[in-house]
């Protein structure tokens, strides 16, 4: 008995260890895949700021102030890019630890200011070379590898996930662009259960919460709320009793589905969504469905094609 325990154990620990070393050699890919791409994107940033430095002194006697302000950030965007690429190699350490792989991503933000200040200089004289958006691919290529690291700290893992804060607030984590992230608050729990239904995430959106601190949540600026009802749809309380009504918000108002014809009618249960009593409540009693009338019929059925 003894030997069959002791096999077992082994057998535990190799799976472990397999487990792990598989876990740390996808790390390590990501951590170098991060490097390649700091690398070429320095390469890329340095030779662009020499052209740009070339085309602008060679047209006319004179650099104006506007090509001056393309001329240093430029500069100041190349230079970015090569102090991040050191921070990327591995004598560094950033990669040995959650909490310093997460600066690293500090740093990447850092470099992504540069990039939208040299953007925003070239938009302003009607130049922007096509180097800039090679270079836009490269630091959304970078995001994503980050995406990949689950932290609380680390924007780009936040993107598409909820946040509660402690006045109950819900929001939405959304990416507007390389390093660049918003909050949208849910208006309320309605809202926050039909845009979980629209992204196909299933009748639970509480998956998708992630808990950080309030340092992170006000790095992200507040953009328009997330205002969405169940108007037209086909509803349910979330629970295990039984017999439970269905019901079609229509115009306000929650219509009861009288029987499994009608229900039918307006597509069966597949297009019945499960929502919190408290949902449905909100809601004042309309007239029940007992049938519906072929105008009213095809109504629903223009009504869902949009």
């Amino acid at each position: 008995m003894e030997g069959i325990l002791r096999n077992k154990m082994i057998y535990v620990f190799l799976i472990l260890f397999l487990f792990f070393s598989q876990a740390s050699t996808a790390n390590a890919d990501r951590d170098r895949n991060i490097y390649e791409l700091a690398k070429e994107l320095t390469q890329l940033s340095t030779h662009m700021a020499q052209v740009s430095y070339d085309h602008y002194k060679g047209w006319g006697s004179e650099i104006s102030d506007q090509e001056q302000a393309i001329l240093f950030e430029a500069e100041s965007f190349a230079a970015s890019s090569r102090l991040f690429l050191r921070l990327t190699e591995e004598r560094f350490n950033y990669f040995k630890t959650g909490y310093l792989r997460t600066n690293l991503y500090n740093a990447f933000v850092n470099l992504t200011r540069a990039y939208k200040d040299l953007e925003e200089e070239s938009q302003k004289v009607g130049r922007v070379p096509y180097s800039l958006d090679d270079c836009r691919r490269l630091l959304e290529r970078m995001e994503y590898e980050f995406s990949l690291w689950p932290s609380a700290d680390n924007l780009a893992y936040l993107h598409q996930k909820y946040i509660k804060t402690l006045d109950a607030t819900v929001y939405l984590i959304e990416r507007k662009g390389p390093g660049e992230y918003v909050r949208r608050p849910f208006k309320n729990l309605e809202s926050l259960f039909r845009f979980n239904y629209d992204q196909r995430r299933g009748k639970d959106p509480w998956q998708h919460l992630v808990e950080i601190s309030t340092e992170t949540l006000e790095r992200m600026e507040e953009e328009e709320m997330v205002d969405l009802t169940f108007e037209d749809y086909l509803v349910i309380e979330m629970s295990e009793r039984s017999n439970r009504p269905v019901y079609l918000i229509k115009d306000g108002k929650k219509c009861g589905i009288t029987s499994p014809s009608v229900l039918e009618r307006y597509g069966g249960w597949s297009k019945v969504y499960e929502v919190p009593a408290d949902v449905i409540n909100a809601y004042p009693d309309g007239e029940d469905i007992k049938d519906m009338s072929l105008n009213l019929f095809l109504e629903f059925i223009e009504m869902r094609k949009r």
